[in-house]
């Protein structure tokens, strides 16, 4: 089922008033769909939202979505802007929950607006760390403690890495758990473009690890600041 929205924006240009209709729409997307599109390989291709509480949200999400509960999207655009003419996927508890947040995006010019089922009404596979976008993830790594976590192989860790982090590459974790002793440690972590860490962040949260955020944007991808190690030696 596809709903169509009628946008009227109006524009004053040399004090003569020109209005014009934009119709957007917004498609209802089965569960099923959602799941296939929601891949690594895809990740890039598609902003996946979940729009419920942060509680519930941490509770099990889509491995990629990011959270930003409804109530708080209308002051968190400018997180999502650069998104305005992609697919913008969002589900919630049922697909009722979600299409107000779709109408929120509708309504701030947002043009591929993709309404999928809720967790009620389809089973996702869930993941419980916590995904956020390099701009959310940039101002996390102010954190003091925050430990910050280079899920990339060492020779590109060498080469230039976000100020702060430790080696961790997503095939040696068993080997570099002493690193991170405390369960409950805020852990930020990141890789070239988002997926070795998400695979990371997976294997953390069931050994029991709390607080894992990894961003969906690697450095491949976002402009993190990057140094060698010979620089932080020096700072």
């Amino acid at each position: 089922m596809k709903i169509r929205f009628l946008l009227f924006i109006v524009l004053i240009v040399n004090i003569s008033l020109i209005s014009c209709g934009i119709e957007v729409e917004v498609e209802d997307v089965k569960g099923s769909r959602l799941e296939y599109l929601n891949s690594d390989s895809n990740k890039d291709s598609i902003l996946v939202i979940d729009v419920r509480p942060y509680d519930k949200y941490k509770q099990g999400h889509l491995s990629h979505a990011i959270n930003i509960p409804l109530n708080e999207i209308k002051n968190r655009l400018r997180e999502i802007t650069d998104w305005k003419d992609k697919p913008v996927y969002v589900y919630s508890e049922t697909n009722d929950e979600s299409f107000k947040a779709a109408e929120i995006l509708v309504g701030n010019r947002f043009s591929q607006i993709y309404n999928a089922e809720g967790v009620n009404q389809y089973n996702y596979k869930t993941v419980t760390y916590n995904s956020v976008r390099g701009i959310v993830f940039e101002e996390m790594l102010k954190d003091p403690d925050a430990l910050i976590l280079d899920c990339r192989t060492k020779s590109f860790y060498d080469i230039g890495h976000i100020e702060g982090a430790i080696s961790f590459p997503i095939f040696e974790i068993e080997n570099n758990l002493d690193k991170i002793p405390d369960k409950n440690k805020k852990l930020l972590l990141y890789c070239n473009v988002g997926t070795a860490s998400s695979r990371a962040a997976y294997e953390l949260s069931n050994l029991g690890y709390t607080k894992i955020y990894n961003s969906i944007d690697g450095v491949a991808e976002y402009p993190f600041k990057l140094v060698r190690e010979e620089e932080e030696d020096k700072n």
